[in-house]
């Protein structure tokens, strides 16, 4: 079973952040200027390669994060969540992508709440 994600449509770099109790934690990072104005990021989750916390477990902090260090209006962000499939037989380790809305606080965002999306939605979001 591959646990190592490579490069992809929906992963160029790795972002590190802070995870559960200042872990050190990686994921895979996107980010898309779209034509709209808004500002698209698809978060992956790396398996093997993060040696903290899952961006499931931290996907509000870690969208909070990544909008800071981009410098993008709240208003204007859009968050995926990319789990990649891991080839496995089980249904649950196959490739899932879920939006991720959040509240806002005024500073950071909190409460996340996921949609599932099917690739062609998050291909129809990178092109906006």
């Amino acid at each position: 079973m591959e646990i190592n994600p490579e490069f992809s449509r929906y992963m160029d770099r790795y972002f590190d952040y802070k995870g559960h109790w200042e872990s050190p934690s990686k994921c895979g990072l996107k980010i898309v200027k779209r034509k709209d104005g808004k500002t698209l990021a698809i978060a992956t989750e790396i398996y093997r390669q993060n040696p903290g916390t899952p961006v499931t477990e931290w996907c509000a902090p870690l969208a909070s994060q990544i909008l800071s260090e981009i410098g993008e209006d709240q208003e204007n962000f859009i968050f995926v969540e990319h789990t990649p499939d891991l080839k496995s037989k089980l249904s649950f380790y196959g490739e899932t992508f879920d939006l991720v809305s959040f509240d806002w606080d005024g500073t950071k965002y909190q409460n996340p709440q996921w949609k599932r999306l099917s690739r062609e939605q998050v291909d129809n979001l990178m092109e906006e």
